[in-house]
């Protein structure tokens, strides 16, 4: 996965926003072909609440969604039959995740992984942004949700990067890459070490970087123009682990890529500046750069006829739903043969002096994907 510019933040937020200001599209030219297509198959209902941050199980047939209340409290995991859309788990760990209140997750980091034993893993930092934190719940191995922390850990992160908050961790969350000035590294967590290290031609300011499912490679996105308003096209270097060999570039049309399993195809959102205006998704041949036909991630506007949250009727009052959707994960099947993604409403709504009025509803969408070596 990977869909952020990091600055961290600070100047690639910049350009975003000048971006915004003209109005302009980002998305480069691609060349689009008819031999890989991407099919929308199915869109469940998530309620009004806000998909965070989500996780494939390793069998790929378990969505776990971590949702809060669009406003960081009230944290609930829902788990989802993706074949079905129906949800199927009783609990939803409400007690151990309050501990997560007030906490921003920042989805960005791969804040949800299943550890070797099957158990899943929530990382983040504490309100205070102090230290790193980790809740593990124990889907398979049975007991008690335990926060976990280490500062030796904290003391390495910081060791290797002045933003440790935005380091990355890989898929089971056995390794985490940090942001130097220079350089990434990439650290086994358990063991506190390091075991590689990438230097990265002019700094890290404009990179972000990602794993593979087995955490063996190591995915880097470099903004091609970080001075550009209107170009966000990147490039994607791909790494081994630990040697970090350079085994192959590709061009991009957009930072925001998620690699298929067998690496061969990404899937890749391309924007417009004006929020709201273009969210698409496509698949692109990494080797061709052909690319499937685009499928949007937004709604038309809709007028709000009633409040979905409590089925007030509103329908004289003029309310009007956007339709942006935020896409807040998205997971390749282990086979590469589909797509799993979760959007967000955001919260979307109108709030009164004594009620609140949600306008949308969250979604979970899957897709299949064939033709371009599928």
């Amino acid at each position: 996965m990977v869909h952020r510019h990091i600055a961290p933040l600070k100047t690639g937020l910049a350009i975003i926003l000048a971006a915004c200001a003209l109005g302009v599209p980002i998305a480069t030219a691609i060349a689009q072909g008819d031999s890989i297509h991407l099919t929308q198959t199915a869109e469940y209902n998530l309620g009004v609440d806000c998909p965070v941050a989500a996780a494939l199980d390793p069998a790929g047939s378990t969505l776990w969604v971590l949702v809060d209340d669009c406003f960081q409290y009230g944290y609930v995991l829902h788990a989802y039959d993706i074949a079905t859309g129906t949800r199927v788990n009783v609990d939803d760990h409400r007690a151990a995740l309050s501990a997560l209140d007030g906490v921003f997750i920042d989805h960005f980091i791969m804040p949800l992984g299943f550890t070797p034993a099957g158990d899943l893993s929530i990382r983040y930092y504490d309100s205070d942004g102090a230290r790193s934190k980790n809740l593990l719940i124990p889907l398979a191995s049975g007991g008690e949700a335990v926060v976990q922390t280490s500062a030796t850990f904290d003391a390495l992160l910081a060791a290797y990067s002045d933003y440790p908050e935005f380091s990355v961790y890989s898929p089971d969350h056995r390794r985490v890459v940090a942001f130097g000035a220079a350089s990434l590294h990439i650290l086994d967590v358990e063991a506190e070490t390091e075991i590689a290290q990438i230097p990265v031609e002019g700094g890290t300011d404009y990179v972000y970087a990602s794993f593979s499912a087995d955490g063996e490679r190591l995915y880097v996105i470099r903004i091609n123009d970080p001075d550009s308003a209107t170009d966000l096209s990147s490039t994607l270097l791909i790494y081994s682990l630990p040697d970090g060999e350079l085994l192959r570039q590709h061009a991009l049309p957009s930072s925001a890529v998620w690699l298929s399993p067998d690496e061969t195809r990404a899937a890749v959102q391309l924007f417009s500046t004006n929020i709201g205006e273009q969210s698409d998704l496509i698949i692109m041949a990494l080797d061709s750069g052909l690319t499937s036909a685009a499928s949007s991630l937004l709604e038309d506007p809709t007028p709000v006829i009633s409040c979905l949250n409590d089925g007030r009727n509103v329908s004289g009052l003029g309310y009007v739903s956007s339709g942006y959707l935020s896409l807040s994960s998205l997971d390749w099947l282990p086979d590469g043969s589909g797509l799993v993604l979760t959007l967000s409403a955001m919260g979307e709504g109108s709030q009164s002096a004594s009620s609140f009025c949600s306008f949308n509803y969250s979604r979970l969408r899957t897709y299949t994907v064939s033709g371009a070596g599928n």
